[in-house]
């Protein structure tokens, strides 16, 4: 009696771990190995342990390049040269705080510009509306035209699912897939990568952070860290690729001090249809061509810009 009294706790006790077990993982669906987490600048700069130790506990990381065309995040060169030493694949994503389409233009290239062109990927993350020229979807929409101007690598829209539908439910599905957060259940829109946790706690980090999984079997983790130019269209196939003799601006642009096009790098802003000496033409390991003015400074080739 006493035995089978002992079996009889013992099995209702598993039935009910194991039931527990299975609500839980409605929610929290996969083992620390799996782990997706997204890292800025809140989580302080990392040390080489730390991404060592990160390698065998995550299958890629997403870090945040800057909160708008005007603010860097303080660790991300360092984290993201950190990722490239010790073999951790990576995206980055750009804070959305863009007000118009010509702002959403400027800040893609911001992040661009500065981003460490190993990431896998690029995200917009886009949840708080700060549009008040146009609407979110052509903002939203104008980013990603931009982007897709400068990179083939795969773009990311990122938001909680109700601001997703509400402010950029047309734009977000020109993207190559979707990030979606809900943290009290699956998201009910289609959804490719699922944040569904703020505070889950990653070892390696020793403090809990926003952590994300697979939705989509279509786009398992070898689709975000495998090969990176997901679109065919080259690159350079919007940029001048042999030197001019001049080139007159179509649209406002700048000329910049040197050959990384960063805010910091700007000089003279040229307004259109002015006439450009040009020197040479030089190409970047990313694809992208630019002119070397006659007097030394530098301006794109960009068919979009410039006309030869």
């Amino acid at each position: 009696m006493h035995t089978k009294r002992m079996l009889h706790v013992c099995l209702t006790f598993l039935g009910t771990l194991i039931f527990a077990l299975s609500v839980t993982a409605q929610v929290h669906p996969k083992a620390a190995s799996t782990i997706i987490p997204d890292i800025s600048e809140w989580q302080g700069k990392l040390t080489s342990t730390k991404v060592a130790n990160l390698k065998n506990q995550v299958s890629f990381i997403i870090n945040r390049r800057q909160y708008g065309a005007n603010y860097q995040d303080k660790y991300a060169t360092s984290n993201t040269n950190l990722y490239v030493k010790y073999g951790v694949p990576f995206g980055e994503y750009d804070y959305a705080t863009f007000n118009s389409t010509s702002s959403a233009k400027n800040e893609a290239r911001t992040f661009y510009a500065n981003s460490n062109k190993n990431a896998k990927f690029y995200v917009l993350d886009f949840e708080e509306n700060d549009v008040s020229s146009g609407t979110p979807n052509a903002a939203v929409k104008a980013w990603y035209n931009q982007m897709r101007a400068l990179t083939n690598k795969k773009l990311i829209f990122y938001s909680y699912q109700s601001f997703a539908t509400n402010y950029a439910n047309s734009a977000r599905q020109t993207f190559d897939a979707q990030w979606i957060a809900n943290y009290s259940s699956r998201p009910t829109i289609a959804t490719d990568l699922w944040q569904y946790s703020n505070k889950t706690y990653v070892p390696a980090l020793k403090e809990s952070i926003d952590v994300s999984t697979i939705l989509n079997s279509s786009k398992p983790i070898s689709w975000w860290v495998g090969s990176t130019e997901l679109h065919t269209t080259p690159v350079t196939a919007g940029y001048y690729q042999t030197s001019l003799p001049k080139v007159t601006t179509t649209k406002a642009v700048y000329l910049y001090n040197s050959p990384t096009f960063t805010t910091a790098n700007r000089g003279t802003k040229v307004a259109i249809g002015t006439d450009i000496t040009i020197s040479s033409i030089r190409q970047r390991s990313t694809g992208s061509y630019y002119f070397v003015t006659s007097n030394g400074q530098y301006i794109t080739a960009n068919k979009a810009y410039v006309a030869g």
